[in-house]
């Protein structure tokens, strides 16, 4: 009786550790999801409102604020024996101690990367104020940042599924934020400058106006027509496209929450017409689709994105093979998520937290010194 009295306590404080990590993953989500989703837009709605003073403002502070919650959950987690064993395969990782299980290295990994994107971006903020363009290294490397940050987070959740199942409110969340971080990776500042018309329209915002480093931004962006009427547009947001309705897919391919997301994304993207590949892939069901169909969902979309945002014929046509091309990323970073090892979350983490940072720097810096 003893005996069978020991074993049901250990069981219970075995599923009391399950419950606290459960928890306490989501916690770092609302932490983030608090960041990056009410930081940012407060952040920008601040810069059309106030002059600009240093780093320091307060939507800036609330940013890094909740993303050092987020960290200080993770690293909790992770220095806690009964709530990491449940985050799956652990390997060594300076400079911890102990081996650290591959999805919280994955999602430490990026949360290491948007705090080197935040001291990088005061220097930059420091030094020349608003003028930085979203191709910029500091802002770059807090995009890629947080995108590793939600593959990690993602990973976690994998890994707790043994025990704890995915169900459809957590694959609309979890799935969110994946696409939500992936969308934008390639197109960067094409996707986010509707048109040269509101660029041009921002810029006359009378705070912004009477920032001259603002105003050297907004001439690169309408020197280069580095805006969705751009014939560049298309072709990198179907490289984006590919990657985030890929990832989606393997996580849940449901058609209906398949659907459903890319409905709501294209009114939160200001009406990139996401809808129909949602509508090509939800067609096809929940089993695995072919190179045709992703084919097929990147050619509609890049038919009817040219049409609402006056792109052309060769952008459309390209916008097949490269949603495909995103499609086997997402296949690529998905093996990564499921079973992360030492060597490809380094891998994962040098080049796209690093290496594509500093690519678009290099063009950054190019469009900065060539525009007056």
């Amino acid at each position: 009786m003893t005996s069978t009295a020991i074993t049901a306590s250990a069981t219970d404080e075995e599923r009391a550790g399950l419950d606290t990590a459960y928890r306490l993953l989501w916690l770092a989500v609302v932490f983030d999801v608090l960041a990056f989703g009410i930081g940012f837009e407060w952040d920008r709605r601040w810069h059309a409102t106030h002059p600009f003073e240093d780093f320091f403002s307060p939507p800036h502070l609330f940013v890094y604020s909740m993303h050092l919650c987020a960290t200080m959950t993770l690293a909790y987690i992770t220095f806690q024996p009964e709530l990491r064993r449940w985050f799956g395969e652990r390997f060594r990782l300076a400079p911890f101690p102990f081996p650290i299980p591959g999805p919280i290295a994955l999602a430490g990994g990026g949360f290491v990367i948007t705090a080197f994107a935040g001291f990088f971006d005061a220097v930059w903020h420091t030094a020349f104020g608003l003028d930085e363009t979203a191709w910029s290294f500091p802002h770059s490397m807090l995009g890629w940042g947080i995108f590793i940050a939600f593959l990690g987070i993602t990973s976690c959740r994998l890994a707790l599924a043994r025990w704890k199942p995915i169900g459809i409110a957590s694959s609309a969340v979890f799935g969110f934020l994946l696409m939500a971080t992936a969308l934008e990776r390639f197109a960067g500042p094409f996707w986010n400058n509707l048109s040269p018309d509101t660029v041009s329209f921002i810029s006359r915002i009378p705070v912004l106006a009477a920032e001259p480093p603002f105003q050297h931004t907004v001439r690169i962006y309408l020197a280069y027509d580095i805006t969705r009427w751009s014939p560049l547009f298309v072709p990198l947001a179907s490289l984006g496209v590919g990657l985030a309705f890929g990832l989606l897919r393997r996580l849940d391919p449901r058609p209906l929450l398949v659907l459903a997301l890319g409905v709501f994304l294209t009114f939160s993207t200001t009406y990139v017409p996401l809808v129909v590949p949602s509508l090509v892939l939800a067609a096809s069901g929940a089993q695995r689709v072919g190179r045709g169909i992703w084919l097929l969902a990147g050619l509609v979309f890049g038919i009817s994105t040219a049409i609402v945002w006056h792109g052309n014929a060769i952008g459309a046509l390209l916008a097949a093979p490269l949603t495909l091309a995103g499609a086997m990323l997402a296949d690529r970073v998905w093996k990564v998520m499921e079973r992360p090892t030492r060597i490809s979350v380094i891998a994962l983490i040098a080049v796209a937290g690093i290496g594509a940072p500093t690519v678009t720097g290099i063009i950054d810096l190019t469009l900065r010194f060539r525009t007056p």
